[in-house]
């Protein structure tokens, strides 16, 4: 076999490369592309039959629009504020029962505004309504 000889440049490459396969790795990303590219007849087979997929892209299409009007330091901080959210609604979310959730008539609902996490709750969705209405009337 023979020697392979590389200047310095292409090391820095390969070294660059490997770096890259290592993180795709360790996110899980090369086992995806890896199981893309030895069975990408069979994947592009079943993307085009499954309808609903095929609906989500153009849904998620859609959505791309605005984020592409975005700004720089908007995209930063809803990252942060979904991030933020994602993580609190999935706390919450994994300490809530559907099936257990009582009924709640005037007086209760009432009776859970003392409730200072009812209040953060409230105050969240009511400062996230006032922004969304603002949006809609062109104010933002």
């Amino acid at each position: 076999m023979s020697e392979l000889t590389l200047t310095p440049e292409e090391i820095a490459a390969v070294r660059e490369l490997a770096e890259v396969a290592l993180a795709l790795k360790k996110g899980g990303t090369l086992g995806i592309l890896k199981a893309m590219t030895e069975n990408g007849d069979k994947l592009l087979e079943t993307i085009a039959e499954e309808k609903a997929l095929l609906r989500l892209v153009g849904v998620g299409s859609a959505a791309l629009e605005p984020v592409r009007e975005l700004e720089t330091a908007e995209v930063r901080e809803i990252s942060w504020n979904t991030e933020e959210l994602v993580r609190a609604l999935l706390k919450a979310l994994s300490k809530t029962d559907p099936k257990e959730a009582p009924k709640v008539g005037m007086t209760a609902a009432l009776g859970y505004l003392r409730d200072e996490d009812v209040q953060k709750g409230l105050g969240f969705l009511l400062v996230l309504a006032k922004n969304l209405g603002a949006a809609l009337n062109g104010k933002l």
